[in-house]
């Protein structure tokens, strides 16, 4: 099968992504070696005419099938539209403002070919602030066999969403994307663990992923801290958690999510990073 596997790419973009950032992450699609067969796009909601510019230089290039939403539903609900356009069982995602790695389909690609009992494959990632190539970049390392991942999903997020690729019938299978504030992917990663569904992590580091104040400042607030409590507990009342870890994951993140900032950024940097 080779490289010459078919894929689908699935994003989508809404109106405060940056049209720049928005450039670099079409552009990188563009320059990868292996390139999607298929590529589902879904406006989620009214975008600014700089983003609709840069779909339409786009959209011919890379040969986009654009899905509009006539208005912003969030992104578990977005990707949930986006994954029934999609033509092929396996499906790559990808976000509006990173950077893919020249070669990241071709490594899944062939990781696949490999591993042909997988259904959920990721990869490292990077973190950067304005220039991949920088010195002061953090790795964000997850596991990468389906034991450790299934263990590691018990306190933190095992898969780093903008690296992976799945299969789209058994995302189906597990409910599809829900909606679920920032806890789209996680929220998935447990229904499908739950399932039997087989994850693996590739070693290697698939995508840069744009960090800063702006990415700490998402991760923090009194509604974020109210979503970690209700998607934790989710979590325990599928069985996936026993009661003393559902305690234990609240008693370390929540005091994360109502710190400033700024000291979020250092933790998530200094500790949470390898």
């Amino acid at each position: 099968m080779g490289s010459r596997m078919k894929f689908s790419l699935l994003m989508s973009v809404y109106q405060y992504d940056n049209a720049g950032f928005f450039e670099q992450a079409l552009q990188s699609i563009e320059a990868n070696s292996v390139k999607p067969t298929d590529f589902v796009l879904v406006c989620d909601g009214e975008l600014t005419p700089e983003l609709d510019e840069m779909i339409e230089d786009y959209t011919s290039r890379l040969v986009i099938n654009v899905l509009r939403l006539p208005h912003n539903v969030g992104l578990g609900r977005a990707l949930q539209k986006g994954i029934d356009q999609c033509k092929c069982e396996w499906v790559a995602r990808f976000d509006a403002d990173d950077i893919c790695v020249m070669d990241r389909f071709s490594k899944q690609i062939s990781f696949i070919n490999k591993n042909p009992d997988a259904d959920v494959i990721g990869g490292q990632v990077i973190e950067f602030i304005h220039d991949p190539n920088e010195i002061n970049v953090n790795k964000k390392s997850v596991p990468t066999n389906h034991d450790q991942i299934y263990n590691y999903a018990k306190s933190r997020n095992p898969i780093n969403h903008m690296t992976v690729m799945f299969r789209k019938s058994a995302v189906l299978e597990a409910g599809n994307y829900q909606h679920a504030p920032l806890y789209e992917d996680y929220d998935l990663w447990v229904r499908m663990l739950i399932k039997g569904f087989k994850f693996l992590n590739i070693d290697d580091v698939l995508v840069y992923v744009r960090a800063g104040d702006n990415m700490y400042r998402r991760r923090g607030g009194v509604s974020y801290a109210q979503q970690e409590i209700k998607m934790q507990h989710s979590f325990y009342k599928l069985g996936f958690l026993s009661f003393l870890q559902l305690i234990k994951n609240l008693i370390l993140r929540i005091p994360i999510r109502l710190i400033p900032s700024s000291i979020r950024g250092l933790i998530y940097s200094k500790i949470l990073r390898q």
